[in-house]
């Protein structure tokens, strides 16, 4: 009896000390995704007499806090760290076995700036760290220009040639204010599913709500031409001039839960053209007192809602009216060839971004779009073209062109031991009305000026029938990738996109993409990266509406070679007549990007990089004649039928050095601290790229002049060999800004092409005998820039109240240190008074373009315009 009453108690016993016991995973994130190390993480039972701590657990690099042991039941689960709110989960039910769950942690409201102890090693090797990268200071941003045209140029130029440009992740949308932009950051290294682009360069635009107490400013610039520079192709200047406002106005509207920003922009500026042609009885060469007007006003407003602690709805409406006079005169235009447009856009744009539930993050945007572009040419009358000697008569362009349509995309993150899954989707639906027109009287063309002399047309072209079209397009992208975190020092990046488009019927379009990226040394100093994806692009809307428009059924383009001049005589159906139409096998071009480099920290205020990207297209559009003269005669009774087929293919090299050094200017412009001078108080940033760029089209109804790809092969357009960048950012005078930057480039290929029709297809694109493609070069290209900037400070600042929602943007900090989430740096001073000059072209550098690859023309071999005169711009900035 003892002995049974021994075993009942011992298997009793040993039931008590092995039951079913729960695992937990905890991730915690900020309100970016971006995981934190070192965050502490507390299990406490609510129901415990005491509620004491279970057990704290320290969040490993990868930001995962594991618990074992625990007893199935409810616990509450509290994450915390330093510069962020405690965050806590309550009633969470722990069941056996594994459980996972995240806890984002929300930025306290007083910090400027937090720094996050990410290992640096492991900081190094992540994908969306600061390696391969760069990010604008808040003084580079202030010397931008205010004008949209000139910003977007600016950043190009910072970034490189043929950069994405993303704002707010929306891609394609409208440059916003200097006013409501927070950051600007450059990735030089874009693979991931994510993107759509296969360019190497992106340009990521975050913008801000409005914070604290109401702020406003107020700034203007302007310029006259008298201080700008004179083209040496014109003995006088042409009248000029230029005034830019911007008001802005952002702040609380609920505290800490509702801000709203919002900027008024306009601007009116007028210039002149030069004229540089070559007539029958003289040559021209002057500015034209023609005076092209460009006037704009904008509305940036937008308001941002904390729906919850963590989650964040931003509302956003962008008018935009834009009417531009006298176009499309000069070089070799005469004035006679003005031509106006007004376009206005209103975009509305909503973002909810924030955790869904406790695993996953969310960030879902809607852009909806209504535009309308009208022309009109100043002179109905038809065109008179002596091939790039002088081009005269009416512009021939009118009609109305309407849009509608939407942008839905959203990202989802999901976070689970050392994976970081975001998978997302991207769909584009438009709709288009459109009468839009143009060469609706006619166009002569002349081989050579003793042609026209001899009233010795080539060829007279017209358009006729109906414009009217309407059309739909949608196009749509889906991803999904995860980087996995092998170990602190490796991270692997495996993903796949799959894209399609209305209106092509190639349903294959799936690019599957792989990165590696490892820091191999302590110190997070180096990182090597190497990656290889596929990208497939989409169908522009120009090419879709030529060819439904000039279908030979809405419209024809009816082609007479050696016509009667003045009068081509009777236009009847029956004369030869362009169509054009898209290929039915034809598939989305498709580029396969191959890319490996090292990125590396020399002490704290010196980072190279080296980055090579190989791009190998294929399936690229080029015009096929289908009815191209055979020795002469054409196979049907008609003129040029062009067909836009996918077949043509390109190759790419560039090797990219950037160098990131010196320390940046305090941020605290115009009322900065320190002694007066300090020549530490200064960065450069510089890139170079050497590559080169082959292909054998010019674009999608371009017709081949020898009719065979194989021939076409040679540099494209924007091929260039050498491009550098260097800008220099100095504060070394205190509250004294000077932002410099040095732009070279090697000159761009352009063809030589013998003026006539010799193969007597009406298209002026023959090449003389053994020349191929882009066989000549402009000239070299430079430009100094500068702005230059004083703050005065004053008044005592009124006391801030945090942001509501998210408003924080994690980034690294230059010499490898840890990666930091910067939020809005308070004001030192109620009022803040700026004066700037903006230069653009400060050495007045003449950089010719428009040469001429014509032999029959008169500028043959030469340059024919200065693409950058100097211009000097004034400015007065208060913020209050």
């Amino acid at each position: 009896m003892q002995l049974a009453l021994a075993l009942v108690l011992v298997g009793s016993a040993a039931r008590a000390q092995s039951p079913a016991t729960a695992r937990l995973s905890v991730t915690v994130v900020d309100q970016t995704n971006a995981v934190i190390p070192v965050a502490t993480v507390t299990v406490t039972a609510p129901d415990a007499a005491a509620a004491e701590p279970l057990a704290s657990v320290k969040t490993t690099p990868t930001g995962v806090a594991a618990f074992s042991g625990l007893r199935p039941g409810v616990y509450d689960l509290r994450a915390e760290f330093p510069g962020f709110d405690p965050s806590l989960l309550k009633g969470v039910r722990l069941r056996a076995g594994d459980n996972n769950h995240v806890i984002v942690l929300k930025i306290q409201k007083l910090e400027d700036t937090v720094t996050v102890a990410q290992d640096t090693q492991t900081a190094a090797s992540d994908r969306r760290g600061i390696s391969f990268g760069s990010a604008l200071t808040r003084e580079q941003i202030d010397a931008l220009s205010d004008d949209p045209a000139e910003l977007r140029r600016q950043l190009e130029e910072i970034a490189g040639p043929g950069a994405v440009i993303r704002v707010d992740s929306f891609e394609g949308a409208a440059l916003p204010p200097k006013a409501m932009i927070k950051s600007i950051r450059v990735t030089r290294d874009a693979f991931a599913a994510e993107n759509h682009n296969a360019g190497a360069f992106g340009i990521d635009i975050v913008t801000q709500p409005g914070l604290g107490v109401l702020r406003m400013g107020v700034n203007s610039n302007f310029r006259n031409g008298a201080l700008s520079g004179r083209s040496p192709f014109t003995p006088l200047k042409g009248p000029e001039n230029m005034q830019n406002y911007n008001v802005n106005l952002g702040g609380p509207i609920v505290r800490e839960r509702t801000s709203f920003n919002a900027v008024v922009q306009g601007m009116t500026s007028y210039d002149s053209s030069s004229l540089n042609v070559a007539l029958p009885n003289a040559s021209r060469s002057e500015a034209l007192g023609q005076r092209t007007r460009r006037d704009r006003f904008a509305l940036f407003s937008g308001v941002d809602h904390a729906l919850t602690p963590d989650q964040t709805l931003r509302i956003s409406y962008n008018p935009v009216i834009t009417k531009n006079r006298n176009l499309g005169i000069g070089a070799y235009d005469l004035p006679e060839r003005a031509y106006n447009t007004e376009d206005w856009t209103h975009s509305l744009r909503l973002q909810e971004i924030g955790p869904l539930g406790r695993r996953f993050f969310i960030n879902t945007r809607i852009n909806l779009t209504l535009a309308r572009s009208t022309t009109q040419s100043a002179l109905e009358a038809p065109t008179i073209r002596v091939n790039e000697a002088f081009t005269a008569g009416g512009q021939q362009q009118a009609g109305v062109r309407r849009q509608a349509g939407s942008n839905v995309a959203f990202d989802l993150d999901y976070v689970r031991s050392i994976h970081s899954i975001r998978t997302g989707l991207v769909v584009d639906y438009f709709s288009y009305r459109s009468n839009v027109t143009s060469n609706y009287l006619g166009t002569y063309t002349f081989n050579s000026l003793a042609d026209y002399e001899l009233g010795l047309a080539s060829s007279f072209t017209r358009r006729v029938g109906n414009p009217n079209i309407a059309y739909r397009n949608v196009q749509a992208g889906a991803y999904i990738q995860d980087d996995i975190r092998v170990s602190r020092t490796l991270m692997l990046s495996p993903g796949v996109r799959y894209e399609a488009q209305s209106h092509v019927a190639n349903a294959g379009n799936v690019g599957p993409r792989f990165g590696a990226s490892w820091s191999p040394f302590s110190g997070g100093r180096t990182t090597l990266r190497a990656s290889v994806a596929l990208f497939y692009d989409w169908i522009g809307t120009n090419t879709l509406e030529q060819a439904i428009r000039v279908d030979g059924t809405h419209q024809q383009e009816l082609n007479i070679l050696d016509p009667s001049y003045p009068d081509p005589g009777p236009l009847v159906t029956t004369l030869p007549a362009n169509r054009y139409l898209l290929a039915d096998h034809m598939a989305l071009p498709r580029n396969l990007r191959v890319s490996s480099g090292v990125d590396h920290t020399f002490g704290p205020r010196l980072r190279v990089g080296a980055l090579y990207t190989n791009v190998r297209g294929t399936r690229l559009l080029y015009g096929l004649n289908l009815n191209a003269p055979i020795d002469g005669v054409r196979p049907l009774p008609s003129g040029n039928i062009v067909e836009a087929v996918s077949e043509a293919r390109s190759m790419q090299h560039a090797l990219t050095l950037t160098i990131n050094g010196g320390t940046p200017p305090p941020p605290a412009f115009g009322g900065a601290k320190g002694p007066l001078w300090d020549w530490k108080r200064a960065a450069i940033n510089a890139f170079y790229t050497f590559g080169t760029l082959r292909n054998n089209t010019d674009g999608d109804f371009n017709v081949l002049p020898t009719g065979r790809l194989n021939d076409e092969w040679g540099p494209a357009p924007n091929d260039v060999t050498h491009r550098l960048f260097i800008g220099l950012i100095s504060q070394t005078l205190r509250n004294f800004n000077v932002l410099m930057s040095l732009t070279a480039a090697s000159g761009t290929p352009y063809t030589i092409r013998t003026g006539g029709d010799d193969n007597g297809d009406g298209i002026f694109n023959d090449r003389p005998a053994g020349i191929g493609r882009g066989s000549e070069r402009s000239d070299l290209q430079w430009t100094v820039n500068g702005n230059f900037a004083y703050g005065i400070a004053f008044g005592q600042a009124a006391p801030q109240a945090g942001p509501g929602g998210i408003g924080i943007l994690v980034q690294g900090t230059p010499g490898g240190s840890a990666p930091t989430v910067t939020t809005f740096t308070a004001p030192s001073a109620r009022y803040r008074l700026n004066l700037f000059v903006n230069v653009q072209n400060l050495l007045n550098r003449s950089n010719y373009g428009g040469y001429s690859g014509v032999l029959t023309s008169p500028f043959f071999g030469q340059p024919t315009l200065v693409m950058n005169p100097r211009k000097i711009d004034f400015g007065l900035g208060f913020q209050f």
